[in-house]
């Protein structure tokens, strides 16, 4: 809401743009897409912190103590500081030209009917060309897109290696009792859920983005829909688990529609009192030759 950014490709170019709310210098403005990628990796991080400790809570519990205490500022330490090497990177590593301000302006008044004065931009541009046409690799820009993609595949890679690991070790040390096993099935597919939900909904849609200017795809405005994702999916992960788990859900329905619950809970006692009726005891063949041999 503060930021209101804005993602758009053209010229092989993917454009950040920031909308001011305020009258700022320049140097601060250009810092604002910045505080935005900021954001945006420091997301990464958590959802890889997430599933970092779960997999420490179910597979080695014995380790839970190094999530607590003194050790959650450093965990704070090192998220903060993929984040800040996110934001700076995007700062300082892809800076702007005359060619991107170009296009940038045109950009702003064809698709969006924006004031330049109220906008700025970060661009990811990955190349240059000269005045032959020839394109060449932005190193500097390179660069700053393998410091971007060294994030994503920590991230990525430690959500996907705790979130298998934990599914096989609940699998495999299923409970005996039906309760815990049905309880146990409920988490395999939360947890499931969970991490398809993060590939599709943040970690794919950022991967293609990242890679559109490589290959010249001029997707313009339709980019934004990562901006689209990025807000839906914190709402939409905390639901998986209180849709899926029994107990949740329960609760949930019985705050909002108490006469389903209690519909629900009649049709279950019908059922069983019914099945006990339906049982007969037959006396079996032996007990009656006893009977009258007595």
């Amino acid at each position: 809401m503060l930021l209101r950014p804005l993602i758009h490709i053209y010229d092989d170019t993917l454009y950040l743009i920031q909308r001011k709310r305020f009258d700022m210098a320049k140097g601060l403005t250009r810092l604002i897409p910045s505080t935005y990628c900021w954001c945006y990796a420091m997301s990464f991080c958590l959802f890889a912190l997430q599933f970092l400790y779960r997999y420490v809570a179910v597979c080695k519990p014995q380790y839970v103590t190094y999530f607590t205490g003194g050790y959650f500022y450093y965990w704070l330490a090192l998220i903060l500081s993929l984040a800040t090497s996110w934001g700076l990177t995007a700062a300082f590593m892809f800076p702007q030209t005359n060619r991107t301000t170009e296009s940038f302006l045109y950009v702003i008044k064809n698709s969006y009917d924006l004031n330049p004065y109220w906008t700025d931009y970060v661009a990811y541009k990955y190349f240059d060309t000269d005045e032959n046409h020839v394109r060449w690799v932005n190193v500097l820009s390179l660069f700053g897109v393998l410091q971007h993609g060294l994030v994503i595949s920590l991230s990525f890679g430690t959500l996907f290696y705790c979130g298998i690991k934990t599914y096989f070790y609940i699998k495999e040390h299923a409970g005996m009792s039906a309760k815990t096993r049905n309880f146990q099935l409920q988490l395999f597919r939360a947890l499931v859920v969970q991490t398809c939900l993060s590939m599709f909904m943040m970690y794919i849609p950022i991967g293609f983005m990242f890679s559109c200017p490589y290959f010249d795809l001029q997707l313009g405005a339709i980019t934004n829909y990562q901006t689209v994702m990025a807000q839906l999916y914190p709402g939409i992960d905390p639901f998986v688990v209180l849709l899926i788990i029994d107990s949740y859900r329960k609760t949930i329905l019985s705050k909002f529609c108490p006469r389903f619950i209690y519909a629900r809970s009649e049709t279950s006692v019908y059922n069983l009192s019914t099945s006990i009726n339906l049982v007969k005891v037959k006396p079996s063949l032996t007990s009656s030759v006893l009977i009258l041999n007595i």
